[in-house]
This record gives C-alpha cells, sequence and structure tokens, in this order.
C-alpha cells in the first residue's frame, strides 16, 4: 500500500494507473484499517487527484479505489472526513464527465461514500444530485437547467442504483416526505427504457419504494391530490411491472436479457402486490452463510460486492462496518 500511495505521485499515467490497481487489490484481499486511519487525508486527496485526470483509466481505477477507503474505514470521523472532501469533485465529475465508464465510477463511488460517511443533510443532498442524472431527459435544455451534461444508458443505469442505495438508509417516515407522485412518475416512464439496465434499476427503486414506505402507506402518500390520476399511476406502474416479468419480446433484445428480465421482475412485483423479498443465501468461507431477506439488503448487498470485488467475502468475515450493515457475525 505504501508503494501504490508513492505512484500516485508520478507524473507517468501508467505508473499511477499502476499504483490504483495495486491499492484496489491491497484493500481487497485484507481489511486495512489501520494504514487508512493513520493516511487517509493523503489516500483522499492523492486519490482525486486521480479522479479529476483526463484519463478515463484512471478516472475508473481512482473511483472504486477511493470508495474501498471509505468502505475499509467504516463509519466514523474518517469516512465523513473522506466523504466531505470529495463530494464536490464526485459531483461535478457525476454530473458532467464526459466519459461514460469514469463518471458509472464517479457515480457508484459517490453513493458509497454517502452510505458510509454521510449525515442526513448530506445523504439528502447526494440523493438530490443522482436524481438530477435520472430525470434527465437528453435534451440541450436539461444541460442547462439541471447542471448536468447527457447521461447514456450506464450513466442513468448507475445513477438509479446509487440513489437505491442512499434510499435504503432512509426511515419510513423521510420515504413519504420525498415527492411520491413526481418520483414514481419518474421512475415509471424510465421502466420503458429500450435499455434493459435502466428498466431493472427503475423497477428495484419502485420495489425499494414500496418495502421502505410500506406498500399500504405509500398508496396513501400517492392517493392525496388528484385521486383518479394517482390511482392511474399506481396501476399503470403495476401493469408495466407485470408486463415486464411476463417479458414479451422488444425489438432487439437476446434470449438471455428476457430471461435476466422476467427473472428480476417477478421478485419486484411479489413486493408491489404486498409480498416479501425472495430471501437469498449467500455460502461463505468457514462454513457461514449469510441470508438477506428484504430489499434494502439486496440492494446494499450488490453495491458492496461490485464494489469490493473479489475482496467481498474477505470483508464480510472481517470489516465491521459489513458486520452491522448485514447484521452478521462471522
Amino acid at each position: 500500500l505504501e508503494a501504490s500511495l508513492d505512484s500516485l505521485y508520478e507524473k507517468r499515467s501508467s505508473t499511477r494507473e499502476a499504483g490504483l490497481k495495486g491499492m484496489i487489490d491491497a484493500l481487497g484481499a485484507r481489511v486495512m484499517t489501520h494504514f487508512v486511519d493513520d493516511k487517509y487525508e493523503t489516500l483522499t486527496h492523492q486519490i482525486l487527484s486521480s479522479i479529476k485526470q483526463s484519463s478515463s483509466t484512471e478516472a475508473v481505477l481512482a473511483g472504486r479505489a477511493l470508495a474501498m477507503v471509505s468502505i475499509t474505514a467504516g463509519a466514523g470521523k474518517v469516512a465523513e472526513h473522506v466523504f466531505e472532501a470529495s463530494f464536490p469533485h464526485l459531483s461535478r465529475s457525476s454530473k458532467l464527465g464526459r466519459d461514460s465508464a469514469a463518471r458509472v465510477s464517479a457515480i457508484e463511488a459517490l453513493g458509497m461514500l454517502t452510505f458510509v460517511g454521510g449525515v442526513e443533510a448530506s445523504t439528502e443532498n447526494a440523493m438530490e444530485v443522482l436524481w438530477q442524472i435520472v430525470i434527465h431527459k437528453g435534451s440541450a435544455h436539461a444541460d442547462q437547467t439541471l447542471g448536468t451534461s447527457k447521461p447514456p444508458p450506464p450513466v442513468k443505469a448507475a445513477a438509479i442504483t446509487a440513489w437505491s442505495l442512499l434510499l435504503s438508509t432512509l426511515s419510513s417516515k423521510r420515504v413519504m416526505a420525498l415527492q411520491l407522485s413526481s418520483v414514481v412518475g419518474a421512475l415509471s416512464s424510465l421502466l420503458e427504457d429500450p435499455d434493459l439496465g435502466v428498466r431493472k434499476a427503475a423497477g428495484e427503486a419502485i420495489a425499494l419504494l414500496c418495502e421502505l414506505g410500506d406498500i399500504h402507506l405509500l398508496q396513501q402518500a400517492l392517493g392525496e391530490g388528484e385521486t383518479t390520476k394517482t390511482m392511474a399511476m399506481e396501476l399503470q406502474v403495476v401493469d408495466q411491472m407485470k408486463a415486464l416479468a411476463a417479458s414479451s419480446s422488444r425489438k432487439g433484445q437476446t434470449k438471455k436479457e428476457r430471461s435476466e428480465q422476467r427473472s428480476s421482475f417477478r421478485d419486484m412485483v411479489a413486493i408491489l402486490e404486498g409480498g416479501a423479498c425472495h430471501e437469498t443465501c449467500l455460502k461463505l468461507k468457514h462454513g457461514d452463510s449469510l441470508k438477506i431477506s428484504t430489499w434494502s439488503q439486496t440492494v446494499q448487498l450488490n453495491a458492496f460486492r461490485r464494489l469490493l470485488g473479489e475482496g467481498f467475502q474477505r470483508h464480510l468475515q472481517e470489516n465491521n462496518l459489513l458486520h452491522e450493515v448485514f447484521n452478521f457475525v462471522p
């Protein structure tokens, strides 16, 4: 890790990229909390310098490395510092980055840094940044009003997923305080998006809203105001999700994509109809297993697995943050 950190001071981008790869590998192989606690200011500063570079490869690696620093630190003052120092830069990269892969990496980092180190107000600020990407309609007018450049499908899907990760931390009361009619309306329109990744992310967000807000309370909240209109919206969303679960063929959609869509949306429809999330059991090393029984946990699990990669099992065994998040005792 020391050698990898030293590499980030070098002028040659390939050397810095190698340093970031080494850092990601090291932080995945062991839970190096003491190293991060000692070096977090330097780590944050140098990794942010790499995020600002024009090289897409370097920016992508830097976003993941920064997220892993936060995960390794765990909830507390260090993660709060990493979040506060990084928020302006990650917000800008998420909204205005020219490279799609670099924007996705910045969005994923923003979601995880906020999840670990954000307080209530900063969580809402980050959700607002992500939502501006989600609702961007692709026009020049939207660029100006939202301060966001047009998001390609992978960027939009990543923004919905990161927004859902932060949504999973909210209480039912705070979920009900969202402008649910406009939120559900926006997500409903994204269920018709040509891109499977965007459709799945939108469906997951709707299922999560139903689980967190309690489906009956959500119906009441949506029913306030124009009752006929909101009832029509509810029915439309349920019908859309059922159609996606049945997976009528779309132009250009492969057999594998249809199968993936059917499987994903069946679980989501069950929650919309008042059921429970399908329970998942992950077999781990040493005979352990992790049971996931809520949609919130599913969203959180996917975020940690995506960022930690092969280091997920190691962190689940040794990292107190993951023990708290998943109520897991190894």
